[in-house]
């Protein structure tokens, strides 16, 4: 009888101990958040611009200069791990999609297609997570890692995850706490040679002036 109490006892922890919280993935509740992402910015491709603009919600005043990301070429990942995480390398892959489509530079271009009830593992309903946002045009590399045009949301703090908590069910949160962003080309390491070589020379020249 021990033994068999044993064993049930034994299949039923393992269970509790893998409830994951769960998270709304979008960058668009109606009157609540909105955070478009856009493209590399012509007049300064290797710069990152962060800030709600004026189609965000809360609006905001930063004024990009790329276009509203839209179609599967864009994908946006979601990264994540416990609360307090400081390090983004810490951080595990959850899942990614694409951006939508819309004709002209409108929304909801800008926008990602949204993923209902994810769950995020390690992290149990009730929860707080830390996530972050990676997003990159496959164009220019098959992954986030490998693309030479990128950009990141920065590090932030989900909304208590929703799920089965100790106290019952959970809504999933929506994922607000960061802002807009932009994509940004990482320059070729040929490119950051000839500039170093660039600042070398021009040193030297000045000295024997």
């Amino acid at each position: 009888m021990k033994k068999t109490i044993f064993i049930i006892t034994g299949m039923v922890l393992p269970v509790s101990a893998m409830a994951q919280g769960t998270i709304e993935f979008d960058n668009d509740v109606a009157n609540f958040f909105r955070s478009p992402i856009y493209d590399v910015n012509p007049a300064n491709p290797t710069v990152s611009q962060t800030g709600q603009s004026s189609i965000g919600f809360p609006v905001g005043t930063t004024a990009y200069g790329g276009a509203l990301l839209q179609g599967s070429n864009y994908v946006m990942a979601l990264y994540a791990g416990p609360a307090g995480v400081t390090d983004p390398t810490l951080l595990s892959f959850v899942t990614n999609t694409i951006f939508r489509t819309a004709t002209g530079n409108v929304l909801p271009a800008g926008l990602i297609v949204r993923i209902f009830d994810l769950p995020i593992q390690g992290v149990p309903p009730g929860s707080i997570a830390t996530l972050e946002l990676r997003v990159w045009d496959k164009r220019t590399g098959s992954t986030f890692d490998l693309a030479s045009t990128t950009g990141r949301s920065g590090l932030f703090q989900s909304q208590p995850l929703g799920g089965n908590g100790p106290a019952g069910p959970i809504l999933p949160p929506d994922m607000t706490g960061w802002s807009s962003f932009s994509l940004s080309i990482i320059p070729e390491p040929s490119s950051l040679a000839m500039g170093g070589l660039g600042t070398v020379a021009l040193v030297i020249f000045r000295r024997r002036k």
